[in-house]
């Protein structure tokens, strides 16, 4: 099987994942909604039927028995309860969770025995199967159908060869007979750190005597590879997996039972063969089993063949849909990530686009030759025509190719109701969700960074935003809350906020706990108006809650929220009105790819400063000196003045002025802009320019004025020359976080040009 059928085979299977856990939201939501019954039947039917044509048995046997929990609901034999769909929605993580390890491995290792038997509780016996009344204090099944489950885990866990992530051996606990191990993942490219301590708090609450590898301090510093081994003494195997499955932040992990002090085998490979083995067993002995209680289906599984046969031959090179049984440890599972999966790997372009491309590109053809043969030939007004032409053909492929990196926002918001269905559920909220404006385009980069963000904004709006359903009565509100996310786009700028009808956000509460806490003194704090009192939630570690929850509480992500918005160069702010509720509003670019920069010169160094941060441009000759600190009056305001080569500690000797023997700044890339004097290029709605000439310097340099929404300072240089589009890269590896710098773009005749981030620039 090739990548390409991996990838839309993935593709696809993300797509009905989405659509399976909305229709199961419109469901839950509405019962008698036949229109979601259908989606959700016809949703599975498809899974099911795409999964054993290529081979993935153990999400094929999910997908079979999901079918037919969704079609005893179709039919009336099984009531539509928060329990019953709590397992309806356990059964697409699971199969969420395989479609993650097929396209991260080409393969599937999760044995999904354990939800796939209380999906079999639940058609056996319906509600009373997996009803909170008949579940003992762990959550578990006490039905005949969890023993079995038990009793096959438990025969498998004991047998199979166990890898540690970090131990040499597991620890020894006097007393204990047996020692339950797990190997758990977390996102490698999260905050190991945050992640590590969200899944060790509540395992630590939950059990006595946990040991950990590497050493709990190392893994909350984040001084691991995103992988971490847990040893617990004296517990079933059962109870570690059902508290591993309510944390979150878990990626994967397996579970199995071990003695105290038994000796391990090291070899990955061995051990994954051997446990493979022994799984195939089980779901040999499983899968007769369950084609005798199932023997009522055999026409839809014909019919289901026919889909598969179809798919397969669609697939052109994949398997007969026999395909391996189940692998992986028994008592294992995992979690796939709120996004459902990585970065966006794919759009989709209309033909009719490709055709404008196309047609690009053969004038961009047609212009070099013909600037080519004018440089030979020594004419040079071809060639300057013919270059303007060539310009007008690479603005028109550049806005071309950028709409095509443009994604609807529904993208990475399709999943945010099932989100805030689950924290409701464990909060015990009743909320409605409501989604505005998801045919919104941003760039795929964009949309790639923003999903994690607007989950905390929703995790926070559910759990510290929305009251209880008893606090919401007594306050004469409505005992369902409702939470609304708006999208709207504004010319180069889209506008996202969460809006809550919650108790709000007390400022003076807000202020108290910052002193309380030193975020800031109480002198401060005094002074503070509501709307930077707001803005402390962003403050890393700062949280008002009273108690610590698997959901929020320890004063981590709205600042991940901050910072990453910013990266992204947006804005994040927060509106409260006690009481009434709150709103989070993100103001996000379109694109970040390409930035319009005007080039300064420090000496013989030249920088880039985003055209959109800058207000005015004028004589370094108009400032003056107060309290021993050079500063510039505009309308009455005072604004410090940073010069760039103490900023950016240039050497005195790299200070000799970037000009030409007349005085006049030396043009970057492409010579000055129209007039020659670096200001007629500059927009009404562009920086002011003061009536200065901007490719002229005096012997005191020139100022860039700073937009004071962004920064209210003026910044010193020597001169500037012209202003560029420019593809700016982010700084990678150890020069990434420089204060000042943003990145990097390279011009046209090769050289590299810092571009400045004039927030974090230091005074």
């Amino acid at each position: 099987m090739n990548d390409d059928h991996i990838h839309a085979f993935v593709s696809e299977s993300r797509e009905s994942i989405t659509d399976l856990n909305n229709a199961l939201l419109a469901l839950e939501d509405d019962p008698n909604d036949e229109e979601a019954i259908e989606s959700v039947f016809r949703t599975a039917h498809t899974l099911k039927g795409n999964f054993g044509a290529m081979g993935f048995s153990n999400a094929s046997d999910l997908a079979h028995v999901l079918e037919d929990l969704l079609d005893e609901i179709r039919d009336g034999e099984i009531e539509v309860t928060p329990e019953i769909m709590d397992a309806a929605f356990e059964g697409v993580d699971r199969i969420e969770t395989i479609v993650d390890e097929i396209e991260r491995d080409g393969d599937s290792a999760t044995n999904p025995e354990e939800t796939t038997a209380r999906l079999r509780a639940a058609i056996e016996e319906g509600n009373a199967a997996i009803s909170d009344d008949e579940t003992d204090d762990n959550g578990a099944a006490s039905d005949e159908a969890s023993e079995e489950t038990e009793e096959t885990t438990g025969d498998t866990e004991t047998d199979v060869d166990v890898t540690f992530a970090h131990a040499e051996e597991p620890p020894l606990f006097e007393g204990a007979e047996t020692v339950i191990h797990a190997r758990i993942g977390v996102d490698p490219d999260g905050m190991l750190g945050v992640d590590g301590m969200l899944v060790l708090e509540p395992l630590s609450e939950a059990f006595d005597g946990l040991e950990t590898a590497p050493a709990r301090d190392e893994i909350e510093e984040g001084e691991y590879d995103g992988e971490f081994d847990v040893f617990v003494p004296g517990i079933a195997s059962a109870e570690l997996t059902e508290t591993l499955e309510t944390v979150g932040a878990v990626e994967t992990f397996e579970v199995a039972e071990i003695a105290s002090g038994t000796d391990v085998e090291s070899d990955a490979a061995e051990t994954a063969e051997e446990t493979t083995a022994e799984a195939d067993e089980t779901a040999d002995e499983s899968g007769e089993a369950t084609e005798a209680d199932q023997t009522d289906t055999e026409a839809d599984d014909d019919a289901t063949a026919d889909e598969a046969e179809e798919t397969a031959d669609q697939a052109d090179g994949s398997d007969d849909g026999s395909g391996d049984a189940d692998s992986g440890s028994s008592g294992g599972g995992s979690r796939s990530s709120s996004s459902g999966g990585s970065d966006i790997s794919s759009v989709r372009v209309d033909v009719d686009r490709l055709d404008e491309l196309h047609g690009l590109v053969e004038q961009l053809v047609t212009g070099r030759i013909t600037i080519r043969r004018a440089i030979e030939n020594e004419d040079f007004e071809t060639a300057q025509n013919s270059l303007s032409d060539f310009d007008k053909v690479t603005s028109r492929l550049q806005n071309t190719v950028m709409d095509m990196r443009l994604i609807p926002l529904r993208r990475v918001v399709s999943n945010l109701p099932r989100v805030v269905r689950d924290v409701a559920r464990s909060q015990r909220k009743e909320i409605s969700f409501e989604m505005h404006g998801q045919d919104i385009e941003l760039d795929r980069s964009i949309l790639t960074e923003i999903e994690d963000p607007l989950i905390h904004i929703l995790r926070n709006a559910v759990d510290h935003g929305i009251e209880s359903p008893e606090e919401r009565e007594a306050a004469g509100k409505p005992e369902e809350g409702t939470i609304e996310l708006r999208a709207t786009r504004e010319r180069d700028h889209v506008t996202i906020t969460v809006s809550d009808d919650g108790a709000g956000i007390d400022p003076d509460a807000m202020r108290s706990k910052a002193v309380e806490e030193d975020v800031i003194p109480e002198s401060e704090a005094e002074s503070m108006p509501d709307d930077e009192a707001y803005d402390l939630i962003f403050h890393p570690g700062f949280s008002t809650a009273n108690e610590v929850t698997d959901v929020s509480g320890r004063g981590v992500g709205m600042d991940v929220v901050h910072s990453t918005v910013e990266q992204l160069d947006g804005t994040v702010n927060v509106d409260s009105d006690p009481g009434e509720g709150t709103t989070v509003e993100l103001r996000l670019p379109v694109s970040v790819a390409i930035v319009n920069v005007l080039f300064v010169a420090v000496g013989e160094q030249e920088y880039g400063i985003p055209i959109k941060n800058i207000d005015e441009l004028t004589h370094a000759s108009d400032t003056e000196t107060v309290n021993g600190k050079t500063v510039v009056r505009h309308d009455d305001d005072v604004y410090p003045v940073i010069r760039l080569e103490e900023a950016l500690e240039i050497e005195e000797g790299a200070l000799a002025a970037s000009t030409s023997d007349d005085g006049s700044a030396v043009a970057t890339d492409g010579g000055p802009p129209d007039g020659g004097d670096g200001t007629d290029s500059l927009t009404q709605s562009e920086p002011d320019v003061g009536g200065a000439s901007g490719g002229l310097s005096d012997e005191d340099g020139m100022l860039v004025r700073i937009r004071e929404s962004v920064r209210p300072v003026a910044l010193r240089c020597d001169s500037f020359s012209d202003q560029e589009e420019v593809v700016v890269k982010p700084l990678e590896g150890s020069l990434s976080g420089i204060p000042g710098l943003s990145g990097t773009a390279i011009l046209g005749d090769g050289n590299i040009v810092p571009i400045l981030d004039v927030v974090s620039l230091e005074e």
